[in-house]
């Protein structure tokens, strides 16, 4: 799997060895640290995401490679030379200059790329209404589907044309790569990031303006644990989108979560605590821990029963480790601007079993 394209994302790499190779989900899960559920999800994710024609285009030709590297299938003849077949499907220096120019284009306002069935070449215009469009940038067939299989540019196709517009995530590649090119060129001139040609720092020439440097220094809410993002927010109707009880069972998640894994063996074996199968009892008592750390892990491993793995996860990455919507979201393979969804149904059930099993041992931080 290594002489794939570098760009290639894991999801993909996972779902060629699975379909193409036939390593089963739980070995790829043991490999990869993730559950076989985390793992089945990614596989039906990249299925989902075949009905693009450039994304279905783009893995069935990385599948041609990983088969030809392999030795397997009928894509190279006897005596062909595999690197010379690899380097006829995808030219990696090139799709990495034109990434650059294709999300710089599209990330200007009423921009989108254009392409037809059959068609070498994607284009990208503006197109505001009115007039004809204006031709933007113009990047090669394997440059779009490489844009497609790393999302970032979503499309919708009409007949033989396919729009493509840039999505958040293309818009966070394009930062990265601006920001590499600047850095690039700085070396290239011997300055120092930050700095300015006469020496002086970027905060020195700006500090006149104080008022506005403080407003850019404030933190924004996207900076916030998911928990306190949601807790903000509000539906349609004006209702929390997260209700006081919800919020104050994960703070009771949260609360067990933390006073159990003081000790680390609770949280050791992840695969066994996602399914609830960690001895509590056995494993906490063995090393004379304090009571109430075994109170704690009793506590965790019941609401996580009372979970699932899939819940259950979910809440431990965005309650317990903050994590973000959108890495949860591509971590577990939902799909997008859905994992506040199921955090919500995962807070309502863990919500339903602290009703059930009582007050019991909650604030046990004192």
């Amino acid at each position: 799997m290594r002489a794939l394209p570098g760009w290639v994302p894991d999801t993909v790499r996972t779902y060629l060895a699975h379909t193409e190779g036939g390593v089963p989900l739980r070995a790829l899960a043991r490999d990869t640290g993730l559950h076989p559920s985390t793992m089945l999800r990614q596989v039906q994710r990249i299925e989902m995401l075949r009905e693009d024609p450039l994304v279905d285009a783009a893995i069935t030709r990385i599948g041609q490679i990983w088969q030809a590297m392999t030795g397997r299938g009928s894509a190279m003849s006897a005596g062909q030379d595999r690197s010379a077949m690899i380097c006829t499907q995808y030219d990696e220096e090139q799709i990495s200059q034109d990434t650059f120019l294709a999300l710089k284009a599209l990330n200007e306002p009423d921009c989108l790329m254009v392409i037809a069935d059959g068609v070498d070449e994607a284009v990208v215009v503006h197109n505001a209404g009115g007039d004809r469009p204006v031709r933007r940038a113009v990047v090669h067939r394997s440059t779009a589907e490489s844009l497609a299989l790393r999302e970032y540019v979503t499309g919708r196709q009409t007949g033989r044309l396919t729009r493509y517009t840039i999505t958040p995530a293309g818009r966070v590649e394009l930062n990265r790569l601006m920001a590499a090119q600047e850095t690039s060129r700085l070396s290239e001139n011997g300055d120092r990031p930050g700095e300015l040609r006469d020496g002086r720092h970027h905060g020195q020439a700006i500090k006149r303006d104080t008022t506005r440097v403080s407003r850019r220094q404030k933190r924004s809410a996207g900076s916030d644990a998911p928990l306190y993002v949601l807790a903000r927010r509000r539906r349609p109707n004006g209702e929390p989108w997260l209700t006081p009880d919800l919020i104050a069972a994960a703070f009771r998640f949260h609360e067990s979560y933390e006073i159990a894994r003081l000790s680390g063996e609770i949280t050791r074996d992840w695969d066994s605590l996602m399914m609830g199968r960690v001895n509590v009892r056995a494993v906490a008592g063995s090393g004379g821990r304090a009571v109430r750390r075994v109170e704690a892990a009793e506590a965790l491993a019941g609401a996580i029963r009372a979970l699932g793995p899939d819940l259950s996860e979910t809440v431990i990455l965005s309650v317990c480790h903050e994590v973000g919507m959108e890495e949860i979201e591509a971590k577990l393979g939902y799909p997008a601007r859905s994992g506040k969804l199921v955090l919500r149904i995962a807070l309502r059930k863990l919500s339903r079993y602290y009703d059930e099993v009582g007050s019991g041992n909650f604030d046990m931080i004192y």
